[in-house]
């Protein structure tokens, strides 16, 4: 893929190198020579300074061609305005955007542009792994769907298939100890094990309920 990340900061930075390191082709934009600088000489992408909404600067980076733009500055306005000029003009097929303030999320689903926050998405699995009975949320992917971990508890002899059709979810993973299982549309769950799942959030406490 074509990825251009906008933004060299902490966060920039890393996805800017495990994506090239993925064979992905990566161009990173910021307008601060060091903080690009911090990419090191084992970075195979192109380093572009510059300010990050400049269509000049844009089309340097291959925003023409691009399959996928992250904006990931820590300014919200920067991250906003190129989004907006990624989506508007160039029609790149992948915009997703860092959020600064939660408080703006609105103004981002108005846009109809995908967010991550970075410091939400960290401190849900934080409160994941310090409970070994937690059951709930791993991340938001919009206003009616989300990522969720659910602990079986209860000894009722459901397949990935059955809870699938009936709660309308997606089970991705089953988690027991220290196992990771991609499960076969055929398996029982059981309990002790626990289930990872995309799901409307109508259907998440009923999933929760049942299980």
């Amino acid at each position: 893929m074509n990825i251009i990340i906008v933004g060299c900061g902490r966060f920039g930075s890393t996805l800017a190198n495990e994506l090239s390191d993925a064979v992905h082709n990566v161009s990173v934009i910021d307008r601060d020579n060091e903080r690009l600088n911090v990419l090191g000489s084992g970075f195979n992408g192109v380093k572009i300074k510059g300010i990050e909404y400049d269509d000049e600067i844009l089309k340097e980076a291959g925003i023409g061609t691009a399959d996928a733009l992250l904006a990931v500055t820590p300014d919200e306005n920067i991250n906003i305005t190129v989004s907006l000029i990624a989506k508007e003009i160039y029609k790149v097929p992948q915009i997703i955007a860092r959020i600064v303030n939660p408080g703006r999320q609105n103004i981002y689903e108005e846009l109809e542009i995908k967010t991550i926050n970075p410091i939400q998405l960290g401190a849900n699995i934080l409160k994941t792994k310090l409970s070994v009975n937690k059951t709930g949320t791993l991340t938001v992917i919009n206003k009616d769907y989300e990522i969720a971990e659910v602990l079986i508890n209860k000894e009722k002899r459901f397949t990935v298939k059955e809870l699938e059709e009936k709660y309308t979810c997606v089970i991705s993973a089953i988690l027991k100890e220290e196992e990771f299982i991609f499960p076969s549309k055929d398996k029982f769950v059981k309990p002790g094990e626990r289930i990872i799942c995309t799901i409307g959030k109508n259907n998440l406490e009923r999933l929760i309920s049942a299980l």
